[in-house]
């Protein structure tokens, strides 16, 4: 299963919507590679299972493919009251 380790987002990086690429390991630790945002997105609507990994807390959540009101297809943690686990927290690169 892919875990998400750290993300880059566009300007002003305050949403979902804004991450433009992440870093994948195919287990909990290992080599990282990048890859788009569109790419995970189509995996997980494929039936990929994709689970954000925070590398200080080692909190895990599941990842979903969403779409907004304006159409633009994105990836998130499901919704599960906990902020500390959100994509948005995950470092930058």
């Amino acid at each position: 299963m892919p875990f998400i380790h750290s993300i880059r987002v566009a300007e002003p990086g305050t949403h979902n919507e804004h991450i433009e690429a992440v870093t994948v390991s195919q287990l909990t630790t290992g080599p990282l590679r990048v890859t788009s945002r569109e790419a995970v997105y189509t995996d997980i609507v494929r039936g990929t299972r994709y689970r954000a990994l925070h590398p200080d807390t080692h909190e895990q959540t599941d990842v979903v493919a969403r779409v907004s009101s304006r159409g633009t297809r994105y990836i998130a943690t499901v919704a599960n009251g906990t902020e500390t686990d959100n994509l948005l927290r995950l470092p930058r690169f």
